[in-house]
This record gives C-alpha cells, structure tokens and sequence, in this order.
C-alpha cells in the first residue's frame, strides 16, 4: 500500500523525497542502478523459482541462496539481480543493469501483481516503468516530467503524479530521488545501504530473450 501521509503541511512525499536525496548524494547509486519493486496482488511473495523464471523468461538463469553485493556474482554475458523480500513485496536491484525497467522483463514481473521500477545510468539515459497483470502501462523519461501528460494511464500510477514537481531538475530538484520516492510512496518498499549491503539471495540470468 502506498503512503500518503501530509506530514508538517509539507506536499506528501517531500519527507521521502528528501530521505533519498541524502542517500544519493555524493554516492556511487548516483551513477546506475535499477531498483524494481513487485506487489503481487494475491498477498503471497513470488519465490526466487518464479523470480528468475519471470525476469529470464523460462530461460536460462541461476539462483543463489546468498551472496553480497561487493561479490562477483556476474560475467560479461551476464547480468545480476540481488533479491529482497518485505512481507509480500519482491525487490529486485541491479548496479549494472536495466533489465527491470524494461519490456519484457517488468510485464512478466507484473503478472498477477503490479510492478514497478526506475533506471538510470552514469550518462542520465533513465526509465520509469510501471506494468500490471501482464501489461506495460507506462514507460517515461524521468527528467522530462512535463511530458508525461500525454500519457493515458498516468492516472493509474496516482503517487507519480503527485511526486511530478520533484522531478523537475531545471528548478534544482533530483529526479533520481524522485522516483525512488514515488516507487517507495507506491509500494511501503525503501532502498537503503542497509540493503544493498545484507547478503541477500540473487539471481543470474542471460540477456532476456
């Protein structure tokens, strides 16, 4: 569920918003990560099976019960999701990959639930995604909010359209703190160093297909 709290008077999600901002400044997350975020709507958490069955598309994967983030879990042809679970929600983070973001990857991550995810790499090139029961709803550049309106399902991501004047970077705002906001307003779901660092059960999979 997501949270809707007004706080001090302040728009809701500026306490968020700004929680992120301090957690991206001056850190290496800046520079690329893809945090996507799984609310299955029957209540019950996909396991790490359905997980790399869904991102791989039946293909060719391998999980793994624990690792940390500073091991080397990957290869060149390779690309690596660590695995976090927060009652029903999957949380799926990828520090040198897009795969989350992007059809066909979310939608199968969407199937039965709604999934969310954003990403974003050293150079600013960025996704917004949001998919459900199987279908890609929205894909938007996060730096050019003004463009979303156009959009015919943004009403079905309401927290996006709340959390829009964060985005706008030309009034000295961090979209990449945004969207962490909005997927967290969205979903209860918080990326932290706390969870980056944990060992945590991953997965590896080939290029989806």
């Amino acid at each position: 569920m997501g949270r809707h709290d007004m706080g001090d008077g302040q728009p809701a999600g500026s306490d968020v918003y700004r929680y992120y901002r301090r957690l991206l400044k001056g850190h290496w997350l800046a520079e690329g990560i893809c945090w996507t975020v799984v609310v299955p709507d029957d209540g019950k958490p996909l396991t790490l099976t359905e997980i790399g069955e869904r991102v791989s598309g039946g293909a060719d994967y391998e999980t793994y019960e624990a690792a940390r983030f500073e091991d080397d879990y990957s290869d060149e042809t390779a690309w690596a999701m660590m695995v976090g679970h927060s009652g029903p929600v999957t949380m799926l983070f990828e520090d040198n990959g897009c795969h989350g973001v992007y059809p066909p990857t979310l939608p199968r991550l969407s199937v039965g639930a709604r999934a969310y995810s954003v990403y974003w790499n050293v150079n600013a090139n960025n996704r917004i995604g949001f998919a459900a029961g199987g279908e890609m709803l929205l894909m938007l550049d996060a730096m050019y909010p003004q463009a979303w309106a156009s959009q015919p399902n943004l009403a079905r991501w309401p927290e996006l359209g709340m959390m829009a004047p964060h985005f706008n970077w030309r009034n000295g705002k961090s979209w990449r703190a945004a969207a962490l906001a909005t997927i967290e307003l969205t979903t209860g779901a918080r990326l932290s160093l706390e969870w980056i660092e944990q060992e945590r059960p991953y997965l590896v999979s080939r290029e989806p297909m």
